[in-house]
């Protein structure tokens, strides 16, 4: 029998490592191919600025991103953007588009009222829409870009969190207002550091402003927050996100600081109509730092006013204030609430007939518009409930035969509980409007308030102030009859610290202006150096010097102008009396001037034909050369209020002068230590 057997085939060790090194390399060799392929196939789409000198870069691969770069120069790197819904579905995750649309638009904006008569708002924009029913639009300008999503849903949606990133190359520094997540400090001062030290404990509270190396600043804000929470920031190293309140579950009202407080949220952010617009995130650009006391970004994305309102009625202007000089009546029988401290007059001063009579005159002797109640008049919790010795029917009738109304504090929670009642019952009683305080929230809920008290105060004919309240974000312009907003660190802290002093004067206006003008409350008549400064509340005093308060009613934009300290003591001092009251709160053109954040501030303003300048500095004392090219042909007579020869030691001192001046003639402007410099130009007929 002729049998043989079958070799087994010898394995070979080095040809078995040799295949095995091949595979891994195929597997890599492959694996490399399907990300280039998968780049390959990411969309990408850009806009620039009229300008050509910003481009937005965006790419639609498996989630959607957008990068900024400014004369070629990468300010933020791929940054993602998405909505993610409570059910899961996130909006922007493999996003299918559909088609792409561009325009150009070049329009002349005519405000009711504003920092500019005209705004000349130009730019091209780029609309994305997908598939899954969303669309994000972009919009460039030559001061910024600016992106938001739409959505087009049958159902309604419930938003959990919104991805809105901003990823920058390097670890930056920036300017922001930082608080703890559950608190809502919207007055505060600004910090200077590494963006990085927004730790995940803290937020950044916007309008927040990058410092990029060898280049350009930019603020990151928002615009047009209809039913939607407000946006803070936080950092994870080089990149902001941002964050959101959660929907309010459960509030309680604290019935001693009249505080709505949030004690219980839901697990998402919004729940909302599945058919709408989101707000606008806005990064705006400057070179140089005057360039943003004249950005109008925040105005121009928010929406017009409704053609259903009439808002011909609103006026704006000085509000004489009863907050600042007052003590607090704690003896045996008495009211417990403020009273206004007077001085040089024939009856007893506090929340009285007599008090306010006083205001009304001296309102009506100095061209002020208005007059402010503050706390006192009434029960917080009961409008109906008048301080005993106000006689309020009298004194609205003495009001409304001078021509001089009124405004009247409230706190929010009051007002809101029955509206349409409350705004009826003011309208009958003939006030002017309603300074509103401790609305104190931006979830979704806090911002449906801040909208139907404007539109109801609108329907009633009241002008509004919201203090102790959150950045406008553009309500100023879908709501005129809504002439101002606090959110700032402002005059009347300096009852309790020294924080808002000439340093955080100079900063201000490059960020918290920004988002929208704002209540700071100038014009204290008692100035004082740094080392002879103390809070006090009954006589209380400023940092710096008398002019550097004055400047501030020129540089500050605030359609309702507060001013500050109490009729006697302005009478007692009539330059200073006389220079404010001329200066408009609203204006025709604004022209920023050179100016350095936390340094000095300088700013250029007209009102028919005549214009004002404001100066300040910081506690650095300099002398700044103001060349008058603003100005038009032929000469003019300025009026010019000048720190003392020793104003660094007595902050009350300052100096007059008057001189004649043209076009393109240089002025030095010389500042003490907290300083400023400020005057009137008015064309020689």
């Amino acid at each position: 029998m002729n049998s043989s057997k079958k070799k087994k085939k010898e394995i070979n060790p080095k040809a078995n490592k040799k295949t095995t090194m091949m595979k891994i390399f195929i597997s890599i060799f492959l694996w490399i191919l399907m990300c280039q392929l998968a780049e390959g196939s990411a969309q990408k789409i850009s806009v620039t600025s009229p300008d050509k000198r910003s481009e937005v870069k965006i790419e639609i691969g498996n989630k959607i991103t957008y990068s900024l770069i400014y004369d070629g120069k990468v300010l933020i790197k791929p940054s993602p953007i998405s909505l993610e819904l409570s059910n899961g579905k996130i909006i922007g995750a493999n996003p299918n588009l559909r088609s792409q649309k561009t325009r150009a638009a070049d329009n002349l904006i005519k405000p009711l009222y504003g920092k500019n008569r005209v705004i000349h708002e130009t730019y091209n924009e780029l609309a994305l829409t997908f598939k899954d029913n969303f669309s994000v639009i972009f919009r460039a300008f030559n001061e910024g870009v600016a992106y938001r999503f739409t959505t087009n849903f049958n159902d309604s949606l419930r938003i959990k969190n919104e991805e809105s990133t901003f990823v920058f190359p390097d670890n930056y520094k920036g300017y922001y207002r930082k608080g703890k997540k559950e608190d809502y400090l919207y007055e505060a001062v600004y910090e200077y550091s590494e963006i990085s030290k927004i730790d995940s404990g803290r937020v950044a509270i916007i309008p927040l402003l990058v410092q990029i190396p060898n280049g350009p600043k930019i603020a990151i804000t928002e615009s047009d927050l209809t039913d939607y929470p407000g946006m803070y920031l936080i950092a994870s190293g080089n990149t902001l996100k941002g964050i959101f309140r959660n929907y309010p579950a459960e509030t309680n009202i604290d019935q001693k600081t009249w505080t709505v407080s949030v004690t219980k949220t839901e697990d998402y952010i919004a729940q909302t109509s599945g058919r709408r617009t989101f707000p606008w995130r806005i990064i705006m650009i400057a070179n140089q730092d005057k360039e943003l006391m004249n950005n109008e970004l925040v105005y121009l994305l928010a929406p017009e006013p409704s053609k259903n309102l009439d808002f011909s009625w609103v006026k704006t202007g000085l509000i004489a204030n009863d907050w600042w000089n007052l003590w607090w009546d704690k003896s045996p029988g008495s009211t417990g609430v403020q009273e206004v401290i007077l001085s040089g007059v024939d009856f007893k001063s506090g929340t009285n007939f007599e008090t306010y009579k006083y205001f009304i005159d001296y309102a009506l002797k100095n061209n002020i518009e208005f007059v402010n109640m503050d706390y006192g008049w009434c029960d917080p919790y009961d409008f109906s409930k008048v301080h005993p010795n106000l006689n309020l029917p009298k004194l609205l009738a003495y009001s409304k035969q001078k021509n001089k109304r009124l405004f009247l504090w409230c706190i929010a929670k009051t007002l809101y509980d029955d509206l349409e009642k409350n705004m009826a019952m003011f309208e009958t009683w003939g006030i002017a409007g309603l300074k509103v305080d401790f609305l104190e929230r931006d979830d979704q809920l806090g911002e449906q308030d801040y909208h139907r008290i404007a539109a109801s105060a609108a329907r009633h004919h009241l002008l509004l102030e919201y203090h102790g309240a959150t950045n406008p974000a553009g309500l100023t312009r879908t709501y005129p009859n809504l002439i101002t907003f606090e959110a700032v660190y402002g005059s009347e802290q300096n009852m309790g610290d020294s924080k808002a002093d000439p340093q955080h004067n100079v900063t201000i206006p490059f960020l918290r202006g920004l988002a929208g003008p704002f209540d700071y409350a100038p014009g204290a008549m008692n100035s004082v150096s740094k080392s002879h400064f103390y809070p006090f509340t009954g006589f209380p005093m400023t940092l710096g010097t008398r002019v550097h308060q004055i400047a501030m009613f020129v540089i500050y934009y605030s359609p309702l102008q507060f001013m500050c300290d109490v009729p006697s003591n302005y009478t007692r001092e009539p330059d200073c009396l006389d220079f404010i009251k001329k200066i408009p709160s609203t204006w025709d053109v604004t022209y920023p001037l050179e100016s350095r954040i936390g340094e000095y501030v300088a700013i250029a303003r007209k009102k028919g034909d005549v214009w004002f300048v404001g100066a300040m500095t910081n506690w650095s004392a300099r002398t700044l050369k103001i060349k008058c090219e603003f100005l038009e042909q032929g000469d003019y007579t300025v009026d010019i209020f000048k720190d003392g020869i020793n104003a660094d030691l007595n902050g009350n001192d300052f100096k007059t002068e008057k001189l004649t001046l043209k076009s393109g003639d240089q002025i030095p402007v010389d500042m003490a230590s907290g300083g400023g410099w400020t005057a009137r130009f008015t064309p020689v007929k």
